[in-house]
């Protein structure tokens, strides 16, 4: 079974949903009593990764930020997240999607991201180069965030 891949405006950004199968692939998801399998990746170069929580809250962020050229893969252990991408900070389109458990999103170089829980989260983030200070640039303006934010906690409660 292949993965499921929907590719994005202008390739910047790919979201993939694992395949829970039993069966080799090399990318997938196996769920058995005695707990969860995944295979992030075969075959291909690692050099970067990272692990991180994130619990929901108006001003819990992760990210904010974009590559020049690093390719960076995102995949959610378990949760749901909220990105904000800004598509392409030259261009300045941007797009608000939601992933979960078992999802993999792909962002491309000058796609700006910032990453919110909607619910408790658990994540991975892995790439085929070394962290390079110097492409990794700080970006926070993802257009009318904080308002839209304000609009969803206070509707919440």
């Amino acid at each position: 079974m292949e993965l499921l891949i929907r590719l994005m405006l202008k390739d910047k950004f790919t979201i993939e949903t694992f395949p829970i199968t039993k069966k080799f692939v090399r990318e997938k998801r196996l769920l058995e009593d005695r707990g969860e399998l995944v295979l992030l990746a075969d075959g291909e170069q690692i050099k970067h990764i990272t692990f991180f929580t994130l619990n929901p809250g108006p001003n819990f962020f992760w990210g904010g930020h974009f590559h020049k050229q690093k390719i960076e893969k995102v995949y959610v252990i378990s949760g749901k997240l909220r990105m904000f991408l800004k598509k392409d900070v030259a261009t300045h389109e941007k797009d608000i999607i939601e992933v979960t458990t078992g999802q993999r999103v792909t962002i491309y170089p000058m796609c700006a991201h910032k990453f919110q829980a909607i619910t408790p989260s658990q994540v991975i983030v892995y790439c085929a180069t070394s962290y390079n200070a110097v492409d990794d640039i700080k970006f926070n303006d993802f257009d009318g965030v904080q308002q839209w934010l304000t609009r969803i906690f206070h509707d919440r409660v």
